[in-house]
């Protein structure tokens, strides 16, 4: 059940994340890096779990 709402947390604030980055452009460098950090962690993650 955790893992589940903490899913849903993430995408909200994902999207949340590139909505600021596209519409509202508050803090456009720094949400941008971040959106980098979480891609770049996203894709080292799914390099780590391949089977």
């Amino acid at each position: 059940m955790f893992k589940r709402i903490a899913a849903w947390i993430l995408l909200a604030g994902f999207v949340l994340l590139l909505l600021n980055i596209t519409v509202f452009g508050i803090y456009r460098e720094i949400s941008a890096a971040i959106y980098l950090v979480v891609m770049i962690i996203y894709i080292f993650y799914l390099i780590a779990n391949k089977k």
